[in-house]
């Protein structure tokens, strides 16, 4: 366990979970350096001090990366006291380690933890429920700022938005979902009924631990939001050795290789993404986050809403992997003769993928007061 601290007196507490992952390196390289200011209409007092609760599983380098990252800032911003990691397993005693690490309390949960490749869960499917569902998170009953997913969509229409109906085809976006409705539990749904209809489960079960006889003493986590992430795509992850997505943390560094290396690579015509640059994804969970901890020091109407809210974290522009490879070309202008256009086959045997999820962001955009978000021409310019 590695503790780098200042002098504070009377920190909030913030508990970050999957730390260690690449949202969560460039959250946390951007709270050791920036705090958590953000232009907001509902900024937290400057003179506040917060201790920061990095939650991270297994990565091997994780602490030792964290240490040096916050030498070479040579100095934590004034108002973190504390940076600390420590390890936290969601198949194990997790409430155990959190209450170790961060006491009996905490102000603000941001969730980035989850098993999110789509295969693995589809090949995994018990492991997927436990690691991405957390009953445990909740027992806290502090706001959570939750990493969700576009997959909740099924994938047949264009730009989405919010209220739009969910029917997630695979068992990532089930699981996701999910605990987007223990989130919801006191706001929109009966606590007596399963929290994902049928038609959502497409013949797939919940595990016991979600029906409803087990979610009756489950503490509603009020001023939390629900952030249905796109494909995040940015700068590699800032921590020396990356996280554990290795050499290709994100898509854009994947297809910068085979296009050095001149590898032949088919990438999908037939799938569509709101793609999102993770400075965006990172401005937006310090956002939501300053909001929670602000209403706190508040007591208008407007601060005191319960309500929890979901935005669609996505990108300005609609979007396929052909578009992406080929963007990336032009602007590294390099060969793009062994980029290929291809489908991705439908009920080939693999793992079902929506087709087209791109979102409507209106709602997040006039949130943060943004003209817009950044789209792929900004992505990639700020990338390379």
């Amino acid at each position: 366990m590695t503790t780098l601290e200042t002098s504070a007196r009377g920190p909030k507490k913030i508990l970050i979970t999957g730390s260690s992952g690449y949202i969560g390196q460039h959250l946390i390289a951007s709270l050791a350096r920036d705090g958590i200011a953000v232009k907001s209409r509902h900024a937290a007092g400057e003179d506040e001090q917060y201790e920061v609760f990095c939650g991270y599983r297994s990565l091997p380098t994780f602490e030792t990366d964290l240490d040096q990252l916050v030498r070479e800032t040579l100095a934590l911003h004034p108002s973190i006291a504390k940076i600390k990691a420590f390890q936290l397993d969601f198949e194990s005693d997790c409430l155990s380690a959190i209450r170790r690490a961060c006491g009996e309390s905490v102000d603000v949960i941001i969730h980035l933890a989850a098993l999110s490749s789509p295969v693995y869960c589809e090949l995994h499917p018990d492991e997927a429920w436990k690691i991405n569902v957390p009953l445990d998170l909740l027992s806290f009953g502090a706001p959570i700022i939750y990493m969700s997913t576009d997959q909740v969509y099924q994938g047949t229409q264009k730009f989405y938005r919010e209220n739009d109906d969910t029917l997630p085809v695979n068992v990532y976006g089930k699981t996701k979902l999910a605990f987007e409705r223990l989130l919801l539990l006191d706001s929109f749904f009966d606590r007596t009924k399963s929290i994902l209809t049928d038609a959502e489960l497409q013949e797939s079960d919940l595990p016991d631990y979600l029906s409803p006889v087990n979610l009756k003493h489950v503490k509603p986590n009020p001023r939390s939001v629900i952030l249905r992430s796109s494909l995040v795509l940015g700068k590699p992850a800032p921590f020396r050795n990356g996280c554990n997505k290795g050499a290709f943390p994100s898509f854009l560094q994947f297809v910068e290789s085979r296009l050095k290396s001149s590898t032949s690579t088919n990438y999908f015509i037939n799938e569509f993404r709101s793609v999102v640059h993770v400075e965006d994804v990172v401005f937006a969970i310090l956002h939501f986050t300053r909001q929670a901890l602000a209403r706190g020091n508040h007591e208008s109407a407007s601060m005191t809403n319960d309500k929890v809210r979901i935005f669609n974290l996505g990108g300005s522009d609609r979007v396929s992997r052909h578009d992406l490879a080929m963007k990336v070309a032009t602007h590294l202008k390099l060969d793009a003769t062994n980029v290929s256009g291809v489908d991705r086959p439908v009920g080939g045997g693999g793992v079902p993928s929506p087709a087209d999820i791109s979102m409507n962001v209106e709602k997040l955009t006039m949130e943060m007061s943004f003209d817009k978000m950044d789209g792929l021409e900004e992505i990639v310019n700020a990338t390379f």
